[in-house]
């Protein structure tokens, strides 16, 4: 049997300091500056593997990234996965972050924001036809657990 196995990237792929990603998003949604969300962008362009989904997917398995980054990010985060990951991992990146839960986000509603989000990375594993997922984020693993799909937390979250 083949798998079909997703993977959030941030906190689950990726290392990510969640303080610190906060405060950077703040800093750039307050300031609205390029140096601001230069150093945003400088964020998400210098994180470091910390899970190779390549290590859990079988020879006959596929796997994909579905990940919430915000659209700003859109462009370092393609970048970043075909650098780290190869041409194929690009291929199967989906980028489920939209204006909507940025400005959720930017509202100081971070629970709802998850739960848009959530919704957002369902529609992309009923399109992909996902066997499992692994998120960090404990608001998106419920949602996807209540909807009927297999989700794994990885380390989670405080969401």
């Amino acid at each position: 049997m083949n798998l079909i196995l997703s993977y959030d990237l941030d906190g689950v792929i990726a290392d990510t300091d969640n303080g610190l990603l906060n405060l950077l998003h703040q800093n750039a949604r307050t300031n609205g500056n390029l140096g601001a969300k230069h150093y945003l962008l400088q964020y998400y362009a210098r994180r470091r593997i910390v899970l190779d989904p390549r290590s859990l997917t079988g020879p006959m398995d596929t796997y994909h990234i579905v990940t919430g980054r915000i659209p700003s990010a859109h462009k370092v985060t393609k970048d970043w996965v075909e650098r780290w990951l190869g041409y194929d991992a690009r291929i199967n990146l989906h980028l489920a972050g939209t204006a909507e839960i940025e400005a959720l986000f930017e509202a100081g509603d971070p629970m709802e924001a998850s739960r848009v989000l959530a919704l957002s990375k369902m529609r992309i594993l009923k399109f992909i036809k996902a066997d499992v997922h692994f998120d960090n984020n404990p608001t998106i693993v419920e949602f996807l657990r209540e909807k009927g799909l297999t989700a794994v937390l990885v380390g989670g979250g405080l969401l």
